[in-house]
C-alpha cells in the first residue's frame, strides 16, 4: 500500500511536471516559428521533447513493473504464512485428539486422586493448545481474505476471560465495563493472547498490566505493559514475518498478522519498548453511545 501510495505521487507529480513542461515548450516553439532561420533550434527542441517524453514514459513503466513486483512478493508472503497456519492446524488435530482420548481412558481407570490431579491438569493443557490451534487456523482464513465478524462487545469482559488462560502471569487488568469496542472478538482475543505469551516467553515477564483508556477520535486503546527485558532492536523488525532476531525469538509471524488484522478492523498496533519492559497498544473502534 505504502508502495502504491508512493508510486502514484510519483506519477501524478511526473504528470504536472510534462505537463507545465509541454506548456513551456509550445510557447518557445510558436515564437521560434516566427523566424524562419531557427530551424535548427526547433529540430533541437523537438528532440529534447522527444527524449524527455521517453524518460517520464520509462518512469511510469518502472513505477508499474516494481509496484506489481511488490504486490506480487506481498501476495505470496501472504499465502506462505496461510499455508504455514493450515498445514500445521491440521497435521496436530490428529494426535491432540488422540492424546485426549487417552488421558480420559486414563482419568476413567485410575482412582488415585493425585494421579488423577495431574491427568486432568494433563487434560486440560491439552485442550488448550487444541483451542489455540484452531485460532491458529482461523486467524489464517481471515488473513487469506474470510470476512471479519464485526460484533460490539465490552472489553472488560474479554480481557477477564483472557487472565484465565495464564495462571503462572500476574495479569491485573484496568477497564471500564462500561467500554464497549466494535471489532471481531476472537481475533482480538487471539491478538491479545499471543502478546501477553510473546511477553511471558520472549520478554520474560513475571507481571502485565492491562490498561483501557478512550481516546478523541471515537477509539480505545488497550495497552499491554510487561516488566519484562524489553526489546533493543529495531520495533518495525517486529511486525516482519520470519525475520529473527535472537536464537531464541519467534518467527514474527503473530505480530505480523495482529498488525494486518487490526488494519482490517480500522484499528493500529503500537510497540514501545524501555529498559523497564515492553508495551504493545491495540488501537480498536468504541462504541458511540
Amino acid at each position: 500500500m505504502i508502495f502504491a501510495v508512493a508510486w502514484l505521487s510519483l506519477t501524478v507529480s511526473l504528470g504536472i511536471w510534462w505537463w507545465i513542461l509541454g506548456l513551456r515548450q509550445a510557447k518557445t516553439i510558436a515564437e521560434m516559428t516566427k523566424d524562419t532561420r531557427s530551424a535548427q533550434e526547433l529540430e533541437r527542441v523537438d528532440r529534447m521533447l522527444k527524449l524527455e517524453g521517453s524518460f517520464f514514459l520509462g518512469m511510469l513503466t518502472l513505477g508499474g513493473v516494481t509496484l506489481a513486483w511488490l504486490s506480487y512478493r506481498d501476495f505470496k508472503r501472504a499465502k506462505l504464512i496461510s499455508d504455514f497456519f493450515t498445514t500445521v492446524t491440521h497435521e496436530m488435530r490428529t494426535p491432540l485428539a488422540s492424546l485426549q482420548l487417552q488421558i480420559e481412558g486414563l482419568i476413567s481407570d485410575n482412582q488415585n486422586k493425585q494421579i488423577l490431579v495431574r491427568y486432568e491438569k494433563l487434560l486440560k493443557e491439552n485442550k488448550r493448545i487444541e483451542s489455540r490451534m484452531e485460532k491458529a487456523f482461523y486467524l489464517a482464513s481471515l488473513m487469506q481474505g474470510e470476512k471479519l465478524y464485526i460484533e460490539t462487545f465490552p472489553l472488560k469482559e474479554l480481557v477477564s476471560s483472557v487472565r484465565v488462560d495464564y495462571p503462572d502471569l500476574i495479569i491485573d487488568p484496568s477497564c471500564d465495563a462500561q467500554t464497549k469496542i466494535i471489532a471481531d472478538k476472537k481475533a482480538i482475543e487471539s491478538i491479545l493472547q499471543n502478546l501477553i505469551e510473546n511477553a511471558g516467553l520472549h520478554g520474560k515477564a513475571t507481571s502485565i498490566q492491562l490498561d483501557c483508556t478512550e481516546s478523541k477520535n471515537k477509539k480505545v486503546h488497550l495497552s499491554i505493559r510487561d516488566n519484562g527485558i524489553g526489546f533493543s532492536g529495531n520495533l518495525r523488525d517486529l511486525t516482519k514475518p520470519f525475520v529473527r532476531h535472537t536464537r531464541t525469538s519467534g518467527t514474527g509471524i503473530g505480530l505480523y498478522i495482529a498488525k494486518n488484522l487490526l488494519k482490517k478492523m480500522g484499528g493500529q498496533l503500537f510497540l514501545f519498548s524501555t529498559n523497564k519492559g515492553f508495551t504493545a497498544t491495540l488501537e480498536v473502534k468504541k462504541q458511540i453511545i
